[in-house]
């Protein structure tokens, strides 16, 4: 159904049936006018010969004439009948029919054999002379144009129907697939393949072709912009943490016992804000290599439903201290391609980010099998409003309420880096109450290797 909601080939059948309109519109035309024509010669013959015997004054002239012209006159073209009060009967119509003046009679309203009459016929009757004259003129030629025209129109448009489709077909195919090739070029880009390219083929000057160039040149932009930026992003991330981790030794180093117990207090929470920071230059580091996709090589097997219930086991201890109650819906398996060890940092994820940002009460973590598992984790905290889900996924972005918990707001920030590069769908939903975020994995391809 797709393909016949493609514009190239809607445009065709429209040529298509916009051709086929005219050409019977023209056939229509022709096939009128002609047989307009053809009636006008049957009335003009009618007219011609009925004035002709009218003009003449005797009697017997008039019957002389209609003898010559019956004599003549083959039944299919002319039938005409005189008749005079106590004189034979003159023509080569011997059985009297009623016919008013210009009437068109069929074959099977007159008595003779009908093997010898044509299909229909131009009536006339009435006085000429001393008597009474019945003129019948053969309308052979407007049926044989109908059947002429019916011919043509069979074996001339629909070759040239056929024709035509053919080539519109075949031209809408090549033009559906060059839009196809620019279609999924730009869904990859999206989706987050800032490697995708368009295929250009056939010519490159006309507005596919130069479409198709233009989005590769925009890819490649984009591709040498969020290159820069990871590398940026890396390079600060990595030049920062080194001093950082120095700075953390040199407060190990100061604590030498000597220091009073607010002095104490103080390098504690200095090694706090240390660690926390190169946690979230960890962090940042790891986004940019997931950006990079080059973990998608190693991708195998990954039982889903299996390492989401052993992540439910390791964290429903912290969750019964904090109050809450953490549950495991799971199937038996739900298999999905990607790396163990980032689904695991995924999950664990989503289920750190709603012991933090939730008050105590229940947390869900499930996972649903199929063609294309999904999974959820769902809390009956207080949500996050629809115009901040989008920006939740940015890089240490962080709502008004959650700028006094712990965190550095790269939690979900992480969790879509790694749904993208497993090509998966992240979704943050309203739970009524609290939030549901749902990962849709794609299908598993048959060609990844098993792996636990």
């Amino acid at each position: 159904m797709s393909r016949l909601r493609s514009t190239p080939l809607r445009l065709t059948a429209t040529l298509v049936v916009v051709f086929v309109l005219f050409t019977l519109a023209g056939y229509a035309t022709a096939y009128l006018v002609t047989r307009t024509s053809l009636s006008r010669e049957v009335n003009a013959q009618l007219e011609q010969t009925v004035n002709m015997l009218r003009a003449i004054a005797e009697p017997d002239e008039i019957r002389e004439r209609i003898g010559e012209i019956a004599a003549g006159a083959q039944p299919r073209d002319l039938l005409l009948r005189y008749t005079e009060p106590g004189k034979p009967v003159l023509g080569n119509l011997t059985v009297p029919i009623e016919a008013s003046a210009y009437r068109v009679i069929g074959h099977d309203a007159i008595p003779r054999p009908s093997s010898t009459l044509a299909d229909s016929y131009l009536a006339w009757q009435g006085p000429v002379g001393e008597g009474r004259l019945t003129l019948l003129v053969g309308r052979d030629s407007l049926n044989e144009l109908g059947e002429t025209f019916a011919k043509v129109l069979l074996f001339s448009l629909v070759p040239a129907l056929l024709l035509v489709t053919a080539i519109g077909a075949l031209v809408a195919r090549r033009a559906r697939d060059r839009v196809e090739a620019i279609r999924s070029a730009l869904a990859r880009l999206t989706s987050g393949h800032h490697d995708a390219r368009v295929t250009i083929s056939g010519r490159v000057d006309d507005d596919l072709g130069q479409i198709g160039v233009a989005v590769n040149r925009m890819a490649e932009a984009q591709e040498a912009s969020m290159e820069a930026l990871r590398q940026v992003s890396a390079d600060v991330a990595h030049d920062l943490r080194t001093p950082i981790q120095r700075v953390a030794v040199l407060l190990d180093r100061l604590d030498d016992g000597s220091l009073t117990d607010s002095a104490r207090d103080t390098i504690a929470e200095a090694r706090a804000e240390t660690a926390h920071i190169v946690a979230t230059f960890q962090s940042l580091l790891q986004i940019a290599q997931l950006e990079g996709g080059q973990a998608r090589a190693s991708f195998t097997a990954v039982d889903l439903a299996s390492l989401a219930a052993s992540l439910a086991d390791v964290y429903e201890p912290a969750g019964e201290e904090s109050g809450h109650r953490l549950e495991a819906r799971v199937v038996d398996a739900a298999v999905v391609s990607g790396d163990r060890t980032l689904l695991g940092r995924l999950i664990a994820n989503l289920i750190e980010n709603a012991l933090r940002h939730t008050p105590p009460g229940r947390i869900q973590l499930i996972v649903e099998g199929g063609p294309s598992p999904v999974l959820r984790v769902v809390d009956d905290g207080p949500g996050i409003p629809e115009g901040e889900r989008s920006r939740v996924l940015r890089r240490l972005y962080r709502m008004e309420r959650s700028r006094t918990s712990e965190g550095s707001g790269l939690g979900l920030s992480l969790v879509a880096a790694i749904a993208e590069l497993h090509e998966a769908t992240l979704t943050l939903e309203d739970a009524a109450p609290g939030l549901r975020v749902s990962v849709c994995f794609p299908a598993l391809s048959h060609s990844v290797g098993a792996g636990r």
